[in-house]
C-alpha cells in the first residue's frame, strides 16, 4: 500500500512501495489534478478513492510528466475530464513497447488490474515552453524538459508555488539518462529560468522526497550536474569514475549500478559521435554559485495561454 509522505491543504503526495514513486494530487477550489498515477492496483485505487472523496463536483485533470511505464500505469483507473501530455509523448513511436512493459510487469508478478491498460490519450498537448492552462483561478504553466526521456515536461502551479518535476532532482536517484545527456544538462540549466519566471519554492520529483525549499532543489540540481560532468570527465580522459562516492550518496547500488552503466554507455556513444567535448578547465564553481533571486522576474514569460472557465 502506498503511503502519504507529504500533505498540506492543497497537495497530497502518495508514495508507492515500489521505487519510492510519487503520485501527486493537487486540490484547488477549481480542479483536482492527478500527476503520474502509479504503481500497484491497490495503490492506484487508493488514490482514486481519495480523489473521489474530495472531488465535490470539480473537474479531474490527469497530468503525465513523461511516458515511462511506471508513470502511466494508472491512467485508466480515473475518469478524467482532461489529460495533459507533451507533444513528444503524444507522438511517441514506442507506445506499444511501453504497454508491453506494463503487461510484462503485471504478468511477472501475477497482477490483475481492475482497469484497462492503455497509453494516455492527451486532450491538451504541450508543444513549447511557457504554454499555460487556466481553470478558474488555477493557472498551470508547462515546460518541455527532455533528457531523461525525449518527452519529459515539468508543470508549475502558480498560486501554490510548486513545480512537478517528473524524473529529475530526486534525492534517491542520480540522473537516469535514457535520451540525451546534452538535453539533460540543458534542462538542468533551464531550471533557474523557469523558477525566475514562475517563483516556485517547492519541487516534487517522480521518486523520493519533495524538495520543500529553493536551496534544497538547487542543491539537487548541482548534484545532478556534478554527476554528469564527472562522468564526462571520466569518459573523455580515461580517469576512473569514483563510484564509491556515488554509492555513499545513493543507497541502492544493486539496482542502480545498471542505470549508471547505461549512462556510461550512452554518454560514451555521444562523446565518440562528437556531441560533447570535455573542457579540462571546466569547474563547477559557476554552478555552485547559483543563488535564488529575491523576487520574481517580470517581463516576457509565457508564450500561449488557454483559458477554461468551465
Amino acid at each position: 500500500m502506498n503511503k502519504i509522505i507529504f500533505r498540506d491543504p492543497n497537495i497530497t503526495i502518495f508514495q508507492s512501495a515500489l521505487f519510492q514513486t510519487n503520485t501527486t494530487v493537487i486540490n484547488t477550489e477549481d480542479v483536482i489534478m492527478v500527476v503520474d498515477p502509479c504503481w500497484l492496483p491497490d495503490e492506484v485505487l487508493h488514490i482514486r478513492h481519495y480523489v473521489d472523496s474530495i472531488r465535490q463536483g470539480r473537474s479531474v485533470f490527469l497530468i503525465f510528466t513523461h511516458s515511462d511505464y511506471d508513470h502511466i500505469i494508472g491512467y485508466k483507473a480515473f475518469e478524467a475530464d482532461k489529460v495533459f501530455v507533451s507533444k513528444a509523448m503524444a507522438e511517441n513511436p514506442k507506445k506499444e513497447e511501453i504497454l508491453e512493459q506494463i503487461l510484462d510487469f503485471d504478468e511477472k508478478y501475477y497482477i490483475r488490474r481492475p482497469y484497462p491498460i492503455e497509453y494516455p490519450n492527451g486532450d491538451f498537448t504541450v508543444f513549447r515552453d511557457g504554454v499555460q492552462y487556466r481553470q478558474g483561478q488555477t493557472k498551470m504553466t508547462f515546460y518541455l524538459t527532455p533528457g531523461h526521456t525525449a518527452d519529459s515536461m515539468m508543470i508549475v502551479i502558480w498560486q501554490l508555488g510548486v513545480c512537478l518535476a517528473g524524473d529529475y532532482l530526486s534525492n534517491v536517484e542520480f540522473p537516469f539518462i535514457y535520451h540525451s545527456s546534452i538535453d539533460y544538462v540543458n534542462t538542468l540549466e533551464k531550471l533557474p529560468v523557469i523558477h525566475d519566471r514562475n517563483w516556485f519554492t517547492r519541487m516534487i520529483p517522480g521518486h523520493g522526497d519533495p524538495a520543500l525549499t529553493i536551496n534544497d532543489w538547487l542543491r539537487r540540481r548541482t548534484e545532478s550536474l556534478a554527476y554528469i560532468f564527472a562522468l564526462r570527465e571520466s569518459i573523455a580522459t580515461g580517469i576512473p569514475f569514483d563510484e564509491s562516492s556515488l554509492w555513499a550518496r545513493y543507497h541502492f547500488p544493486r539496482l542502480q549500478q545498471k542505470y549508471h552503466l547505461d549512462n556510461v554507455a550512452l554518454m560514451t556513444r555521444e562523446f565518440e559521435a562528437g556531441l560533447w567535448e570535455w573542457d579540462p578547465e571546466f569547474s563547477l564553481q559557476d554552478i555552485n554559485n547559483v543563488r535564488p533571486v529575491e523576487q520574481q522576474t517580470t517581463g516576457s514569460e509565457e508564450e500561449e495561454t488557454e483559458t477554461d472557465n468551465g
